[in-house]
């Protein structure tokens, strides 16, 4: 059995040894907690000690329970009852999530009646739950642009993986640079459209999953299933998430273990012989112990045409006939890029008291897929050299080799929560996970071998967080923490290249280790005011090396001509770097259904090194942090009546920034660049069009405007300076948005659904020094569900993605170009029980 890295030794350590610690107190509060007369108590700490003694989550905002005090509640009634009891006289009122959550909000009038609600989809922002802030809290009372997306609106939108995001959020692109899509990267608001999308890169975005830290863009194509909900923070995140937060954080939340037995399966067919189905299962195993099982797979989908060499075939360089071997023709080949993925996951749930509970999660995927092509512009708009003789269609492509791709992920984490007897609350997270991938492909979009790579992957990753708050309700909410995170990377990249007449290879190896200690205070002056600051401070150390390899094994070899670099050479080297971030914001409520927020902070992407293949000694050099400073200003507005309003003005200024650029020697390189500025606005509407008896109506809709410019540039190319100052920064659409209008009507024994949904993205840049070739053109899709959901536990639904076939691009390289799917169909069957 392999044994474990030390820093997932240290992890799981630090997880049992606060375990057993905090297990000791956990019958002192068990024993207190049935005793304890929760009568008379601030209303704050008296729905803490309940949420802890009930084992579920009760979100009660301190702007509306502080100075108040709990009613007599008896405690042989249901949970939601005994809430509306101690609620008695406070001039609040309970309402209870899907999902078992018990939400306080203000008082509401009549006129919000409970069978308007019936019929309703739409979903008011003091009832939304989330986590951004890494404790409960509803979506009102978070101070931060922040897009959340629940269970019915993953389905919708078809998301199976970070990626899909794209087009199902306002502000959010996605790159995928030289490699394909497999090797890609999501900016937010403009920012992360230079990152570096190789596994030892720093990504602007901070993925998590069950908020377990991703290290790597390597991780966008894990599968995404059985969730409970995604958020997505916009804008800087130093404070609570640390490095390489510079555009914000996702944090895709999964199901847990439920209160009674219930689970679903579901299958799907469609276009491009598309099939995909998921299972899952949960329930109580006995009074104290819950698990929950959930496995998915997806099979076809391949959109595309190979039509194999073209003219390519048996092409060699005129004068080295009998000594490079000939491109080879792997003929014709329809429905390429077919999906072949398998994952699962399980989750148990072990409660040691009513205070004390232990989740441990495992997972793995198997994702064995056709790699999407590049396609070519027509052979008449190209230059002949690199052409096959393509044409005008995106969906025929012209290659050398059809490329697969293997990328596999398993790991396992824990949460382990504790509430002490003096109501402060202690959160310890723990992870480890790895992966193996392996990808190829030719990132010119032709037969023509100028450059075709094989990467081959080995990621590693540890981490730990333990923190310990005060959520109590009283004037002052608190939160102290720290983390570590540990990671690895082995990398070895192939390359055949007739541009440098060799085959040469890149092995590397890259090991970080970073921790952080944080703070955060919420001070609530007066029942409508407060001040949330919070600061964190960052060390990290990189250790980084590898070598450069020209194999020659033809003879003929130009790559120190090409690369201006000795051809065979090693690094050994480090870089060590520490940061403080820090966040002040103040929100104020003008009234119960309107609040304002302003708020000023800073945050980084990590320092470090040169993340692609390493063909000179330059690029070995390391690069300093990349730092921003944020300013943002909001407000939102609940109307009773359904109504959800939330616009955001935000303006960044960074400085080192992170890009690839060319080096002293002329080669390209990760380096620090200069400059630039991002401005911008954001608004959100969610509008219950028409409500009667049992049908409605409901808008939902969001829009973001983006203002960046590159405002100082470095470069040994003084036309890669002219051509740079004053340009957008990549991946920042100056407009992108959404809107979905959905229809409800309620039968006698079912229910009928149809959500008619749009989405525009503008013309944005794919890189840094962009010309025509690299603007991708602005594109609208627009999408239709049709849903029939029967009370016997029954739904049948159809969906139409881009119904109107609109051809639009995901990247364009000069003539290679990434093409986004066409119009797709299809219908599945969903039993819950």
């Amino acid at each position: 059995m392999k044994a474990f890295p030390a820093p997932v030794k240290h992890s799981l350590c630090h997880l049992a040894v606060v375990s057993a610690l905090t297990f000791g107190c956990a019958s002192v509060g068990y024993a207190q907690s049935q005793t304890t007369t929760l009568t008379g108590q601030p209303l704050g700490q008296a729905l803490n000690s309940l949420s802890q003694q009930l084992g579920l989550v009760i979100i009660a905002p301190t702007r509306l329970v502080r100075d108040k005090t709990a009613a007599a509640a008896d405690n042989q009634l249901p949970p939601l009852d005994q809430v509306r009891q101690m609620l008695q006289g406070s001039g609040l009122q309970v309402q209870q999530d899907h999902n078992g959550t018990l939400v306080i909000k203000a008082g509401q009038s009549s006129a919000d009646t409970h069978t308007e609600r019936q019929v309703s989809t739409a979903k008011s922002m003091d009832e939304i739950v989330v986590t951004a802030m890494k404790r409960e809290s509803t979506l009102q009372d978070v101070p931060v642009a922040l897009s959340v997306l629940g269970q019915q609106a993953i389905r919708d939108k078809g998301i199976s993986d970070f990626t899909d995001l794209v087009d199902s959020l306002a502000g959010v692109s996605i790159n995928s640079a030289f490699g394909g899509p497999e090797n890609s990267f999501i900016t937010i608001r403009g920012i992360g459209g230079a990152d570096d999308y190789k596994p030892n890169g720093n990504p602007s975005v901070a993925l998590h999953v069950d908020g377990i830290y991703q290290t790597s863009n390597a991780y966008l194509s894990m599968p995404l299933f059985d969730l409970e909900r995604i958020e997505v923070v916009k804008g800087p995140q130093g404070t609570l998430y640390g490095r390489n937060t510079t555009a914000g954080a996702i944090n895709a939340i999964t199901r847990g273990a439920t209160d009674e037995l219930e689970g679903y399966a579901e299958l799907e067919y469609g276009s491009y012989d598309h099939i995909s189905g998921t299972f899952a299962v949960g329930g109580p195993l006995s009074d104290k112990l819950g698990a929950r099982v959930a496995v998915t797979m997806r099979q076809g989908g391949g959109f595309m045409d190979g039509e194999g060499a073209g003219s390519f075939a048996g092409y060699v360089p005129e004068g080295f006939e009998g000594i490079i071997p000939p491109v080879s023709d792997p003929g014709k080949r329809d429905g390429f890029g077919d999906a072949d993925l398998f994952a699962m996951r399980g989750t148990v749930q072990y409660a040691f008291s009513p205070v004390t509970e232990l989740t441990l999660r495992y997972f793995m995927s198997a994702n064995n897929g056709d790699t999407r092509q590049y396609d070519r512009v027509a052979l008449a708009d190209d230059k002949p050299a690199l052409n096959a003789g393509e044409d005008s269609d995106p969906y025929r492509f012209y290659a050398s080799e059809y490329y697969s791709h293997q990328i596999d992920v398993n790991g396992f984490n824990g949460e382990f929560s504790h509430q002490l007897p003096n109501q402060m609350n202690l959160d310890v997270l723990a992870g480890y996970q790895s992966s193996e991938r392996k990808v190829s492909g030719n990132g010119d979009g032709t037969p023509f071998p100028r450059f075709r790579y094989d990467f081959d992957e080995e990621l590693e990753q540890s981490s730990l967080e333990v923190r310990l708050s005060d959520p109590s309700g009283g004037e002052i909410d608190w939160m102290v923490g720290a983390f570590l995170v540990s990671d690895s990377v082995d990398f070895v990249s192939d390359w055949t290249s007739y541009a440098v007449m060799s085959q040469y290879s890149s092995p590397y190896s890259q090991r970080r280790n970073s921790s952080a200690l944080f703070g955060n205070v919420d001070w609530y002056l007066t029942d409508d005011l407060s001040i949330n600051a919070g600061l964190r401070y960052t060390t990290d150390q990189v250790k980084f090396r590898g070598s450069n390899i020209d194999h020659d094994p033809w003879g003929v070899s130009v790559f120190e001509d090409y690369f201006k670099s000795p051809s065979n050479f090693s690094w050994d080297k480090e870089f060590t770097d520490n940061n403080l971030s820090g966040k002040v914001s103040a929100t104020y409520f003008v009234s119960d259904r309107l609040n304002v927020f302003a708020s000023v902070g800073t945050a980084y992407r990590g320092g470090g090194f040169d993340g692609t293949s390493i063909f000179s000694l330059e690029e070995t050099e390391p690069f300093d942090s990349e730092e921003v400073l944020a300013y943002e200003a909001g407000l939102r507005y609940v109307h009773e009546e359904g109504l959800n309003l939330s616009v955001d003005l935000f303006s960044y200024e960074f400085e080192e920034l992170q890009a690839t650029a060319r080096l002293a020697n002329d080669t390209n390189g990760r380096t620090n660049v200069g400059k630039a500025e991002v401005k911008g606005a954001e608004a959100a509407l969610s509008l219950p069009v028409w409500q009667g008896d049992n049908q409605s109506f409901n808008l939902d809709a969001a829009v973001t405007y983006l203002d960046s410019e590159i405002t100082e540039f470095h470069s040994n190319r003084v036309n890669d300076v002219q051509n740079t100052l004053g340009d957008p920064l990549p991946g920042s659409p100056r407009w992108s948005g959404n809107a979905a209008l959905e229809y409800l009507h309620l039968l006698a024994d079912s229910q009928v659904r149809a959500r008619l949904e749009y989405s525009y993205h503008d013309e944005e840049s794919n890189r840094l020094n962009a010309g025509e070739g690299n603007l991708t053109p602005s594109y609208s899709l627009l999408g239709l569900r049709l849903e029939l959901a029967m009370n016997n536990g029954m739904t049948l639904y159809a969906y139409g993605r881009n119904i109107l076939d609109k051809e639009y691009f995901l990247e364009l390289n000069a003539g290679a170009r990434l093409v986004g799917a066409p119009a797709t169909f299809g219908a599945g069957i969903n039993y819950s029980f």
